[in-house]
């Protein structure tokens, strides 16, 4: 393993302690974004190092640590899922969407014409402990908002 930027060991140690906040998503979706930049043989940022190992160990301890997500990023997220906006498009998901306890922060999605660009995916859940997966995908993106993923993601 070789050695890593202080900022991104903060992400990685936010993960390790089960908690993130919106700093570590950005951050770790600007990593994954010049990631899949340099594996499509593209030319990388200058201001995020990427670290083959480091960005595989990162998308493992996603997957098995499942961070809750605090802060600013709770209280968007619970506002955006929340939005009359966005009603009929979660309605499938209308009581949990009503009761929201928490979100975690479970793995990233890729899109865009190659697969490039890294969209956090997180699962809310209800005061009941029910859930779904979701990501947001913003129209400046080619996305519609809240977009509820399949109930086995994750």
């Amino acid at each position: 393993m070789s050695k890593v930027s202080k900022s991104f060991q903060a992400h990685i140690d936010a993960i390790a302690n089960g908690i993130v906040t919106k700093t570590n998503v950005v951050g770790l979706r600007r990593a994954l974004n010049n990631y899949e930049r340099i594996r499509h043989g593209w030319s990388p940022n200058r201001d995020t190092p990427i670290d083959t190992d480091e960005m595989e160990r990162v998308t493992e301890m996603l997957g098995e640590l499942k961070p809750r997500v605090t802060g600013e990023l709770h209280d968007t997220g619970k506002t955006l899922l929340q939005n009359k906006r966005y009603r009929r498009q979660l309605e499938s998901v209308a009581e949990i969407v009503a009761d929201i306890d928490h979100f975690k922060l479970i793995g990233f999605d890729y899109i865009g014409r190659h697969s490039e660009y890294a969209v956090p995916v997180y699962r809310a859940y209800d005061t009941k402990g029910k859930s779904f997966p979701f990501r947001n995908v913003p129209w400046q993106s080619g996305g519609n908002g809240p977009e509820i993923l399949s109930a086995n993601y994750w």
